[in-house]
């Protein structure tokens, strides 16, 4: 089996991770001597060709990839603008700061104080309304 490793080594294809893994079940096996096992690890991992072993470069191709797409379409997004007109005014209702309300025709946001509750119509309480 060592001289069947070696040559593969040697030849310069294969999967470093595979073969370390192999290498290691062979030993264990007792098919490899503690000497072959260190000179295969030592020799497999000289010859090894990362680009092919680990498919990082490809990963990373790819991740870029997606991420250029990811931005393109984020960039190309148009923000949705608001169409819809504020809801009419109810009387009793709670409007907290920041709720819109048309009143008489008009269009007001309330300007309560965060976290207090305004119950009247801008025509009654005008400074809760802008």
């Amino acid at each position: 089996m060592y001289e069947i490793i070696k040559k593969v080594i040697n030849e310069g294809r294969f999967n470093l991770s595979d073969l370390l893994v192999k290498i290691d079940t062979l030993w264990v096996q007792g098919s490899l001597a503690k000497e072959q096992k260190d000179e295969l690890v030592v020799l497999a991992q000289e010859k090894a060709d990362f680009k092919s072993s680990f498919d990082i470069f490809l990963k990373l191709q790819e991740l870029d990839e997606r991420v250029k797409a990811l931005e393109t379409v984020e960039e190309s997004e148009e923000q949705p603008e608001e169409t819809t007109a504020p809801a009419e005014y109810v009387p009793g209702k709670w409007y907290y700061n920041g709720d819109k309300v048309t009143f008489e025709g008009k269009e007001f946001v309330c300007i309560a104080p965060l976290g207090q509750v305004c119950t009247w119509s801008p025509a009654e309480y005008p400074a809760y309304w802008a």
